[in-house]
């Protein structure tokens, strides 16, 4: 018979999304939305849980462990000089090609469109209308 010394963490993520999904709804009123069906059933997790198979990181994890290891050496000072590094973010050029993207469409919208006011007595609503050219 072996030993073994290693541990080992497994993580049924349908669970943890249903604890964790009761957890940050037990401080409002969702019989509501339960009764209606708009509550998390058991396939609402399991989608949610199946989305993170793909996207959950680990970042939080690893700088956990890696503080536990340089603890553990006496080596915590040299993390605050030499941070980690597990990724970036995309920076500030997504942001402005998004925003000069937005001011041509609106810039396009306004020359090819106008807004009109539908009436029906009870509700108003603006709707555009392309100018005929």
């Amino acid at each position: 018979m072996a030993i073994y010394d290693d541990v080992k963490i497994t993580i049924n993520l349908n669970e943890l999304v249903e604890i964790r999904a009761k957890l940050l709804s037990q401080y409002e009123d969702y019989s509501n939305a339960v009764v209606s069906g708009e509550y998390l059933d058991g396939s609402d997790i399991d989608r949610i849980a199946t989305g993170l198979r793909d996207t959950l990181t680990w970042d939080t994890l690893y700088h956990m462990i890696d503080g536990a290891i340089l603890d553990y050496m006496g080596l915590r000072s040299s993390i605050i000089e030499h941070k980690t590094h597990y990724g970036e973010t995309a920076g500030e050029e997504p942001a402005a090609t998004f925003e000069k993207e937005r001011k041509a469409r609106a810039k396009y919208v306004k020359e090819h469109f106008e807004m009109v006011t539908l009436d029906s007595g009870s509700w108003q609503i603006e709707v555009p209308r392309r100018i005929k050219e």
